[in-house]
């Protein structure tokens, strides 16, 4: 696959997440469960969702701190295992990935060689991913814009 690779200005946006750590082949299921969970929360205390599905990671050693959720208008409350995390204000180099999750590797090398084409540096502590589609949809039609942050400029 050939990727677009862009790089923007992320104006910052509210999530409602649920967070879990997870080696990369558990990540799908444990997605699951916490999508279901922040959108049954925000149900019962009637905040709407505002945007797609969204997961943030940090990398660790051997495995990813990741939160999941949805974009919602403004910060919620903690509560029922669900706590607001707020997406900051950064450069980004973003592309999107339409295929299988587990080809997802290409859209990152795909970032970081278009962050290097633009004399940039990807910061490698969070990126994350906004699901268009879902699993429902056949592998080869999933559809997942990817944002990787830059280091800042030092004009």
């Amino acid at each position: 696959m050939s990727y677009h690779v862009t790089v923007d200005h992320e104006g910052g946006r509210h999530l409602a997440v649920s967070t879990f750590d997870a080696a990369p082949q558990d990540m799908g299921a444990l997605q699951s469960q916490a999508f279901s969970k922040v959108a049954a929360h925000l149900g019962r205390v009637g905040v709407a969702i505002e945007g797609p599905a969204v997961s943030c990671y940090e990398m660790g050693n051997g495995t990813f701190h990741v939160s999941s959720g949805f974009v919602v208008a403004a910060p919620i409350e903690a509560g029922e295992g669900v706590v607001p995390l707020d997406l900051p204000a950064v450069d980004v180099v973003t592309t999107t990935h339409v295929g299988p999750y587990e080809k997802l590797g290409a859209a990152y090398d795909a970032l970081m060689e278009g962050a290097e084409a633009q004399g940039r540096e990807v910061d490698d502590s969070r990126m994350w991913e906004e699901y268009l589609t879902g699993p429902e949809v056949p592998p080869d039609e999933m559809t997942t814009v990817v944002h990787w942050p830059l280091k800042p400029t030092h004009d």
